[in-house]
């Protein structure tokens, strides 16, 4: 006899290719807008009412995500987010689901202000057990992803036998080698995915780090980023280094905090000086070593802190944006292709 949790994974599985099918609606794009910020509350900045009473990751989210993707009227939106909409569906294809916390955000805090403690709890054991069954599978964690969740685990007030359990887990998980995509099944694909996203069409590490090497021939010793943007908390890159004036442009993508980088850096290019894309040329070398050609911890931040003028604090900060949001720090290309 199949387990109750056998059958609900068969259930589930069904629901999900059927969604896949046959979509039982149509939403327009501000419907799409809502439903998918109240699914993804836990990437927004700001606290929301309508958040969905779902955690990140579990076959309730994973069902309706790809639900809202395949009902979302897509005859009257825009080109960038039709491309934006295509990139969020392919990566569904990939490991991520498997890790149950995204390293974005500390859910296990944000969770706390829309669940309460038995449902926090309930998901601390259940993201124990994804990780569990994905070291099973050869999907393993970083180092730099461990210490993440040890910290947010360490921040969040909330104490409770699952969140120690979970701590100590932690403690004890053996990472895999490396801290980049490549190292993760199907892991150079899921790069790629990324690259051809943030680039806006197809080139290969290889090419890139190429156009790179001439780009950072000329890349004065002193330079470095404004060292005050460099903080605690986790940022893509490609933000970090536009001027404080310039405005984020809205966007679909939840993994972006619902920042459409591409956007934002094409309204801010005018603002953009030598300086900052030089930076974000030495920056998307270490992206591109990172997770495309195995670079170790240590090879990255040594890169980061020569190259940069970056104390070890400085360059871990942007090295954990570079782990966090691959490929983003490319939207600046088309720039960098000027230089």
């Amino acid at each position: 006899m199949l387990r109750l949790s056998g059958v609900i994974a068969v259930l589930a599985s069904g629901l999900f290719l059927g969604a896949c099918s046959e979509p039982s609606e149509r939403i327009n794009l501000a419907q799409f807008k809502e439903r998918v910020q109240a699914l993804n509350w836990f990437m927004l900045d700001n606290t929301i009412a309508s958040a969905e009473k779902v955690m990140p990751y579990d076959e309730l989210y994973l069902f309706r995500r790809n639900s809202l993707l395949n009902t979302l009227d897509q005859s009257q939106i825009a080109p960038n987010d039709k491309d934006t909409l295509a990139y969020l569906t392919i990566q569904q294809r990939y490991p991520e689901r498997y890790l149950g916390w995204p390293m974005q955000s500390n859910i296990a805090k944000k969770a706390l202000e829309h669940f309460n403690y038995q449902q926090v709890d309930a998901w601390l054991n259940r993201t124990q057990k994804r990780l569990e069954s994905a070291r099973d599978s050869n999907i393993l964690i970083s180092r730099i992803e461990k210490e993440q969740l040890l910290a947010y685990l360490a921040e969040t007030k909330h104490q409770s036998d699952e969140k120690e359990a979970l701590t100590v887990f932690l403690q004890q998980y053996n990472t895999r080698s490396g801290i980049g995509l490549s190292q993760l099944p199907n892991g150079t694909e899921w790069y790629q995915s990324k690259l051809n996203y943030y680039l806006g069409h197809v080139s290969t590490p290889h090419d890139l780090t190429r156009l790179l090497n001439a780009v950072k021939a000329d890349v004065p010793k002193n330079i470095s980023p404004n060292k005050q943007l460099l903080t605690s908390s986790v940022q893509p890159a490609a933000l970090m280094l536009l001027d404080e004036g310039c405005e984020h442009a809205p966007g679909l993508n939840w993994r972006d905090h619902f920042i459409d980088i591409r956007k934002t850096v094409a309204q801010c290019q005018l603002s953009i000086d030598k300086d900052t894309l030089k930076i974000a040329a030495i920056v998307a070398e270490v992206d591109l070593g990172v997770h495309a050609f195995s670079w170790s911890q240590q090879q990255a931040m040594h890169r980061l802190q020569t190259r940069l003028n970056l104390n070890e604090a400085q360059a871990y900060a942007l090295l954990k944006s570079i782990v966090f949001y691959p490929a983003t720090i490319l939207v600046f290309l088309e720039q960098l292709k000027l230089q």
